[in-house]
């Protein structure tokens, strides 16, 4: 409901009365400045001096005396009227009866004050800040705006009761008169302020409010516990843990490069596939790490999988009912355990205000001068039906305002434009919001553009109009929104409620897509790149392609906890979630008990504020009929009196007619004359509109609220076999890959010690043809360093990947018997030497000197071969090294 044309119905302004108080004595009032003299003053410091010391009792004995002596100085009373009102606000009980009482004697003196000292300025405002402490807005607006529109004002020096402080650099009239003004400005704002929130006060709801902090903080609690659960499938170890895997990876980088190697230069794409796929009933007795609970788990994931044509599934945490999709479960709690709003309940829960409805752009304070003064030069402009706009003016777009640097004024509008933007974005800003956020800009704006003006250009439907407060009235409004939005109903629970959930959005389990060859035999793993592809289902997933990069192996790699530690994590989360998951529904249940309870309400609101509608009706009805016919008009009164006695004839026993009944009984009782009850009618719809809005705004908050409970419930209560079944097919993926390396390294090996064996067979094998007796020559310092040369290589064929045995049978082959001086020849073998025997061996010597040479050299080519490769090796350690430290 949106009541632009409340000022319409409304008296008009008062002016002040000068009335109340009795005629002052023969002498004629005088201002402070001719009435004060020196002692006086004096005696007035003395008694603020004793009243800013807390001695209250003592103050208003000393105002007494003075107020009985100098009757007719309008300092005097403004002082007595300072004390009283310090009683009253020192006195907790807002309904204490002498509270009121000083309050009252606060009111009688400021009143004489004004009417001692007419042109002060300084006296309004504490007659204002009066009316604030007794609840009275209007008054206290009406005092401010009263005080503004003085012209010629008394120097604030003279009538200062320490309400305003000045500067030194504030020593001209007129900047103190300025700081006044300012004041003044910023107490009526405040009164604005407060005029509204009491509008929308209802008591009623503390308990609810209540309800909802400590359900809010039981919420945050279970919400913490989940985010651990839910920790302990995701491959994101806790710091402690990150340092064991770092470790473990380290030790395994030999292992990881030897690996990829193998991957990206030894396998085929078919051999690759392969790997990849894992028959559906796979022996996992190799792997005794896994044993026969592994096995277990995946048959019971696979059964599910072709059944079901997915692997995620959700259960219900109240019947254990399991469901393929988690929205049914949802639905299923909903209907089977919780229950719904009735129509009657769910037709008061309000329209949540989209983007696209709000004007929300670049919002920046306005030059209000020229603004007004743009507004009046296209209204002169336009055509004779101007008033009647059917649209917003297309040149009065956000970026044709005149704007000004205003840094103040720029930081609280940014400020209100971020709440806006979070209450849309959480779904908790209604109608009854917007409007009543106008209603206040419109208040503050009254007096200083003509609300014709702002009819005229639509300003009256559109939050644009913020741009034209001022600093103290954009601290009202921005102070309005936290505390009766954000704050009061609970509006800013729901936002902190959702930025975590937000936050643990992020953590989402990454989950590589598993899907059946066409016979249902084989598990194949595709590795996606994003969790979209992950949510596809088996069907759809069939024919879907893979590109087996290396990157693979880093997978196979990275998370490879022992497979124990991972069933026992499946096994832990399954049974802790089925905790959360009851703990989170009882808060859904406390949620939605609390949400009918506040629809209920509503309701009530609403039905009330119906009655009352009908009430101002009738009124208006007379209206109409007073201006068609003249003479002999009916007062409300009367008519509403005809109304009740019709009722009573209809002897009616419904709900709706006993509180119409009572409602009518109400404004006899109270009120007799038009106006009055006019006024009666108007403050009961407007209270009833201000409940209607604290309401909408609770009911959006637990709206707000229960969603995210039920998100979380869903997220609880939702599982995904392949939090479990990749884990197991990477681990025997891991083991198949690593023997397979291992059987190559030795392939690789026996290869490299066959080639080695045929080249020194073929070196003997031309040796023993060639003979010589240069061969002979040099053969004694040769023969230990042949036999290191001899030992060297075979221990650089071992350190290439050779075995023991292989090794043994190396040196079998390239050590020749040793014999010298501590093994003599054997004269049975050897026989008597001649000297053509001896230069013929000297002649072998030598040709075995320069292939011993030739050898070294080959060698010497043959480890800078190997180092290079350990080279490239160590590379790919440390790149590897450095992404496990990036990650």
């Amino acid at each position: 409901m949106y009541r632009q044309n409340q000022e319409e119905r409304m008296p008009g302004k008062k002016k002040r009365s000068s009335a109340p108080l009795p005629p002052p004595s023969s002498s004629k009032p005088a201002s402070p400045s001719s009435s004060s003299s020196s002692p006086l003053s004096n005696e007035c410091n003395r008694v603020f001096g004793i009243l800013h010391n807390g001695n209250y009792g003592e103050a208003l004995e000393a105002a007494e005396s003075l107020v009985s002596r100098h009757p007719d100085s309008a300092l005097v009373n403004a002082l007595i009227a300072l004390v009283h009102k310090d009683i009253a606000i020192s006195i907790s009980d807002t309904s204490s009866v002498r509270r009121h009482e000083h309050i009252a004697s606060a009111l009688y003196f400021s009143k004489a004050a004004l009417v001692l000292s007419p042109d002060s300025i300084s006296f309004p405002m504490l007659r204002a800040v009066v009316l604030l402490t007794n609840e009275q807005y209007d008054s206290a607006i009406q005092e401010c705006e009263l005080a503004l529109s003085i012209k010629n004002p008394l120097d604030p020096m003279q009538d200062n009761l320490g309400i305003v402080q000045y500067t030194p650099l504030e020593s001209t009239l007129e900047s103190r008169v300025g700081k006044v003004r300012t004041k003044l400005r910023e107490l009526k704002a405040k009164a604005k302020k407060y005029k509204f929130k009491k509008l929308v006060e209802d008591n009623s709801l503390a308990d609810v409010n209540e309800e909802f902090r400590a359900l809010l903080e039981i919420k945050v609690e279970i919400i913490t516990r989940l985010e651990n659960v839910r920790q302990s499938l995701v491959e994101l170890p806790s710091p402690s843990t990150s340092r064991k895997l770092l470790k473990k990876v380290l030790l395994n980088v030999d292992a990881i490069t030897r690996a990829r190697a193998y991957w990206n230069n030894e396998m085929s794409l078919e051999a690759k596939k392969e790997l990849l796929s894992v028959r559906v009933d796979v022996n996992f007795d190799k792997n005794k790490s896994m044993g026969v609970k592994a096995k277990e788990v995946l048959a019971e994931a696979v059964e599910y999988a072709k059944e079901m044509k997915n692997w995620k599934f959700s259960t219900c945490c109240c019947c254990g009912e399991r469901f393929f999709d988690e929205e049914l479960n949802m639905e299923h709690i909903k209907s089977a355990h919780l229950g719904t709003l009735s129509e009657e309940l769910q037709s008061v829960v309000p329209r949540i205000l989209p983007k696209s409805e709000i004007e929300i752009g670049d919002w920046k304070p306005v030059d209000v001068d020229a603004a007004v003064k743009l507004i009046e030069d296209l209204s002169r402009n336009e055509s004779g039906d101007q008033g009647q706009d059917n649209g917003k003016s297309q040149d009065l777009k956000l970026e044709n305002w005149p704007y000004c640097n205003d840094t103040n004024r720029d930081k609280m509008i940014k400020r209100i434009w971020t709440i806006l933007q979070v209450l849309i974005g959480v779904k908790c800003f209604a109608p009854s919001h917007l409007y009543m956020l106008l209603d206040l800009i419109l208040e503050m704006l009254k007096n200083r553009i003509s609300e014709t003006l702002l009819k005229q250009r639509w300003m009256n439907r559109t939050l644009v109009s913020v741009l034209f407060l001022d600093e103290p009235e954009l601290k009202s409004v921005r102070e309005f929104i936290e505390e009766e939005l954000e704050i009061s109903c609970g509006l800013g629970g729901a936002y902190s409620s959702f930025t975590m959930d937000n936050a643990m959005d992020d953590l989402t389990i990454s989950h590589e897509r598993i899907i059946f060859n066409n016979d249902l035999s084989h598990l194949i793993l595709l590795l996606d790149e994003t969790s979209a592809k992950a949510s596809r289902s088996v069907d759809e997933s069939r024919n879907a392609c893979q590109e087996y990069r290396d990157d693979i192996i880093q997978w196979l790699y990275m998370g490879c906890e022992p497979i124990g530690e991972k069933l026992e994590e499946w096994a832990n989360y399954r049974k802790a979630s089925k905790n959360l998951g009851m703990e989170l529904f009882k808060i859904i249940e406390s949620e939605f008990r609390r949400l009918q309870k506040i629809c209920e309400r509503k309701y009530k609101y609403l039905r009330e504020e119906k009655l009352w509608l009908d009430m101002e009706g009738i009124c208006l009805e007379e209206d109409k009929r007073r201006e068609e016919i003249s003479g002999n008009p009916q007062s409300y009164w009367s008519l509403l009196l005809k109304r009740q006695k019709e009722i009573e004839m209809e002897k009616s026993n419904d709900e709706m007619g006993s509180m119409e009944l009572d409602i009518i009984g109400s404004i006899l009782k109270k009120a007799q004359a038009d106006n009055d009850i006019n006024m009666l009618i108007q403050m009961h719809i407007d209270q009833l509109f201000g409940k209607c809005f604290k309401s909408d705004a609770l009911i959006l908050g637990a709206n707000a609220s229960m969603q995210l409970t039920w998100k979380k419930l869903k997220m609880v209560t939702s599982y995904d076999y392949r939090s479990i079944v990749v884990p197991l097919l990477k681990t025997f993926m891991r083991a198949q890959l690593e023997e397979m390396v291992d059987e190559d390294a030795t392939k690789k090996s026996n290869v490299a010690l066959e080639d080695l064996l045929s080249g020194l067979n073929l070196d003997a094998k031309n040796n023993t043809e060639k003979g010589g007796d240069d061969a002979r020559h040099g053969q004694g310092k040769s023969k230990n360093k042949k036999k290191k040369k001899y030992h060297r290589k075979a221990k650089e064929f071992k350190a290439t990947g050779g075995s023991e045995d292989q090794q043994e049978r190396v040196e079998q082959n390239l050590v020749p018997a040793a014999h010298g001086t501590d093994h003599p020849l054997n004269s049975e073998v050897v026989g008597s030497v001649t000297t053509d025997e001896l230069e013929q061996e000297e002649r072998e010597l030598t040709r075995k000197a320069e292939e011993e040479s030739m050898l070294e050299e080959h060698q010497r080519m043959l480890a800078r071969h190997l180092e290079y490769q350990r080279q490239i090796e160590n590379e790919a350690k440390q790149k590897r090294l450095a992404e496990i430290d990036k990650a």
